[in-house]
């Protein structure tokens, strides 16, 4: 099902997006790119070590002169074109444990994550190349947009198949697990068993946390039980919780609600004054992605719902609403 979106968004960008097969190609090669960088957010113990190696210019051209031979110090010297011993052995100190020293040659080579960090380079720099509107793509890019909201967005993500709600919803809570917010993910209570198998199926790694750190609820007890379907009740009831994660040391809360139990229960106007008393921005520490499959959506509930929230995505698209 389809509805015509008032969102801003640019002529520009409609034009490029109507390209299907352009998009697709882009998204293939962005998605290997968030994958390998998922792989060195995941691997905590190093990750500000890539961050950094990355972040100058010096030793990202130290790490593209190693991707093929090891090298001595003069022979980095020479390539590298800094002109200065101490400058060099600075950055390839700052390189940490993605460059090490052969013993026997006394030559510089990268090391296991030293190549990981050259492919990420390499990686990256063929999509810019091969996107003419680099930028523009990643800022629409449902994945990456949702990693990047902040405590209180509000965001609503209407999908139509499930692998589609799985990618982008776990995406989201990915980050705030990254970012030390607290993630809770609501679900129907009938889906609680399979919905676990899923986030251990995409790759989250929970044990990686703390254990507070992450929360599966039934949503049915969430809104119906504990919430009563009233918009106050449960407004009152996430102040709690952000209050009571805020306590244990979280910067926030992210939630990432699926909302097709207002549906189930014939509990569809309380949902929609619900949304509404939130607004486009939450008025507490918390980020929230509210998931609607739009098949339950006639075009009035869609326009109503869409308004109540700051940041629209859907399949191919990610935007701020007006």
């Amino acid at each position: 099902m389809h509805f015509l979106l008032r969102l801003t968004i640019s002529p520009r960008l409609c034009i490029q997006l109507k390209s299907e097969l352009y998009f697709t190609k882009s998204i293939n090669i962005l998605d290997t790119t968030c994958f390998l960088y998922r792989q060195c957010e995941a691997l905590t113990d190093w990750d500000d070590e890539v961050h950094r190696a990355l972040a100058h210019p010096v030793r990202r051209r130290i790490i593209e002169c190693l991707q093929e031979n090891a090298l001595s110090f003069s022979e980095l010297l020479m390539r590298v074109d800094i002109g200065n011993h101490g400058k060099l052995g600075f950055h390839i100190r700052a390189l940490g444990e993605l460059v090490e020293r052969e013993s026997s040659t006394r030559k510089y080579r990268l090391t296991d994550r030293g190549q990981l960090a050259s492919e990420l380079l390499w990686d990256t720099r063929f999509l810019i190349a091969r996107c003419k509107d680099f930028k523009l793509i990643l800022m629409h890019e449902p994945k990456r947009y949702v990693r990047r909201l902040k405590l209180e967005d509000h965001a609503v993500l209407f999908y139509e198949k499930e692998d589609f709600k799985h990618e982008i919803t776990f995406s989201f809570l990915e980050a705030g697990l990254l970012k030390g917010e607290a993630v809770v993910y609501l679900v129907p209570e009938f889906q609680l068993d399979s919905e676990s198998r899923e986030i251990r199926g995409y790759g989250i790694r929970v044990d990686h946390f703390r254990r507070e750190a992450f929360t599966i609820m039934s949503a049915d007890e969430w809104y119906l039980g504990k919430g009563k379907s009233q918009a106050k009740k449960i407004i009152a009831n996430w102040l709690a919780l952000v209050k009571e994660k805020q306590k244990i040391g979280f910067t926030g809360l992210r939630a990432a609600t699926e909302m097709e139990v207002f549906f189930n229960s014939a509990k569809v106007k309380e949902l929609l004054r619900y949304e509404a008393a939130l607004g486009r921005q939450l008025a507490l520490k918390a980020c929230g992605l509210c998931l609607y499959d739009t098949h339950r959506l006639d075009e009035e509930k869609f326009v109503k719902l869409n308004n109540s929230h700051g940041h629209s995505i859907s399949k191919g698209l990610a935007v701020k609403t007006m």
